[in-house]
């Protein structure tokens, strides 16, 4: 998301994504943005890609945003040549039938359609071309119901 966030913060997205962030680290950062008032009523999260994340933390994250203060949670697959996604994606796969505000954008599945677009020394983590960003931007746009925001 980091790569992409320009492109977000352009469409009016506020964006909070860090280098190397861990999905533990998910639960402090939104009990944080909620602290500050910076969290909208539509969430975007993407977590998974730097390590495993336990069903307990998602739940720690979903009880920080109930429907009625968050109608819309969107959490993004993630996409690397890492042992542990596997298990991410499944988990995050599974959110909507726990959690009613929950809809999944499978960044998996999409950027394997753009893995020439996206890092090579790292397997196709990173977002490495201006290409690979505004799809990245685009997917969330969709997700979002935003489409008139593409480029």
């Amino acid at each position: 998301m980091l790569g992409a966030a320009p492109i977000l913060q352009a469409a009016g997205i506020n964006v909070n994504a860090a280098v190397s962030r861990q999905g533990a680290n998910m639960v402090d950062v939104v009990r944080d943005l909620i602290t500050a008032g910076s969290l909208g009523k539509v969430v975007v999260i993407q977590t998974g890609t730097n390590g495993p994340v336990s069903d307990e933390v998602f739940a720690s994250i979903m009880a920080l945003l109930p429907p009625d203060k968050v109608p819309e949670v969107v959490f993004m697959t993630v996409h690397a040549p890492r042992s542990w996604v596997p298990a991410n994606n499944l988990r995050i796969k599974a959110l909507p039938a726990k959690y009613p505000n929950v809809k999944v954008l499978d960044w998996d599945v999409a950027a394997a359609s753009i893995q020439d677009q996206l890092s090579y020394a790292d397997g196709g983590i990173h977002l490495a071309t201006p290409v690979a960003k505004q799809f990245y931007a685009n997917q969330i746009f969709d997700a979002l119901g935003r489409p008139v925001l593409k480029k």
